[in-house]
């Protein structure tokens, strides 16, 4: 990575490479130049003798050209979610590499316009469903992220996902983009969605030493049926809000956060979504906001606010507690991403 606008400090490099560099002997990840020289960007050597099939490069792209290249080999290095996760890892270097000409409040703009673009992508257009979202990250780059779309199988089911990264600022969002195509890769090839975060589990424990984990639902919604299921990885449990007017119910039933153990231990959960439900999602940065007195928005706020919206639309639901957490607040800057999302079935 020579080119004078793309080049980048060693010793920096190094230190952001530090959590994909090699964590077990199944798997080495490394970045390289040009010239194919990785000591001044890789915390190690690459191994020799590995197998083609075992190989994988991408290439490291800058201002339109390739300034280098991420080198992984190993045990089922070209697994669709392992190599996702590799594709976001060159993406993010190679606006690393682009940054070095730019000053940092301006490369932070463009990350927080960037992340924008992914995390707050509207919901997929699904007739008879209401889906509905809304973001905001703390600091100029957030470490939650939601994605809503329809997977690649007959009859075209919704898949679901929202997450938070412990902690905030760069670190939680380097985290968040590699962790972000991983979990859509595996829910789209998973069998259900406990295991597809179990795949992301292994990924993330097997390779990556962040020091930062994460909370999740994954779900899978069957659009013609109602039929939600859905895996909790220490994420808030989700409500769901029936058309009867019946009492907000809180669905119970996880697993521990991603990246922490080897094994989850999520079951999965099943509901069923029948015309005039609702279920609200919602990230911690909700319910942990805090007032100009000190004082948490709280779950009892988070359920109030709710109640009084419930006879809406999810974009409503959505919108009423935005404004609520807003106005409670006040002037006080918030103190972790904010990330709610509501779907719902219409009545016929």
């Amino acid at each position: 990575m020579t080119d004078r606008r793309a080049a980048l400090d060693a010793a920096r490099v190094e230190r952001i490479l530090a959590s994909f560099a090699t964590v077990s002997d199944r798997r080495h990840v490394a970045a390289v130049d040009n010239a194919g020289d990785s000591s001044a960007v890789s915390a190690g050597s690459i191994p020799n003798g590995v197998s083609p099939d075992d190989r994988l490069v991408l290439g490291i792209r800058c201002a339109g050209g390739e300034v280098g290249r991420v080198v992984a080999s190993g045990h089922a290095i070209k697994d669709p979610t392992i190599v996702s996760a590799l594709e976001a890892l060159a993406a993010a270097l190679g606006e690393l590499a682009e940054a070095d000409d730019r000053s940092l409040a301006s490369e932070l703009a463009q990350a927080r316009l960037a992340q924008r673009s992914f995390v707050s992508l509207r919901g997929p257009v699904v007739p008879g469903y209401d889906l509905a979202s809304h973001y905001e990250a703390a600091r100029e780059i957030g470490g939650d992220f939601f994605e809503l779309f329809q997977l690649q199988r007959r009859r075209r089911p919704v898949g679901i996902v929202i997450a938070d990264v412990t902690g905030k600022g760069i670190g939680a969002g380097m985290l968040m983009a590699f962790a972000r195509p991983v979990i859509h890769a595996a829910l789209d090839a998973s069998r259900d969605p406990a295991d597809a975060l179990e795949r992301t589990n292994r990924i993330l424990v097997d390779e990556i030493r962040s020091g930062l984990f994460i909370t999740a639902i994954a779900g899978v919604l069957d659009v013609t049926t109602g039929r939600l299921r859905m895996a909790n990885a220490g994420h808030e449990p989700p409500l769901m809000l029936p058309a009867d007017d019946g009492p907000i119910a809180t669905i119970e039933g996880g697993g521990v956060l991603l990246g922490a153990f080897r094994s989850l231990g999520a079951p999965e959960l099943n509901v069923r979504l029948r015309p005039g439900d609702r279920i609200v999602l919602y990230t911690d940065g909700v319910t942990d906001a805090i007032g100009p007195s000190g004082e948490r928005f709280g779950e009892p706020r988070l359920l109030t606010t709710i109640e009084a919206a419930r006879r809406g639309s999810a974009h409503d639901i959505v919108a009423a507690l935005r404004d609520a957490v807003g106005d409670f607040r006040q002037n006080v800057p918030p103190a972790d991403d904010v990330t709610i999302v509501v779907i719902g079935r219409h009545r016929p």
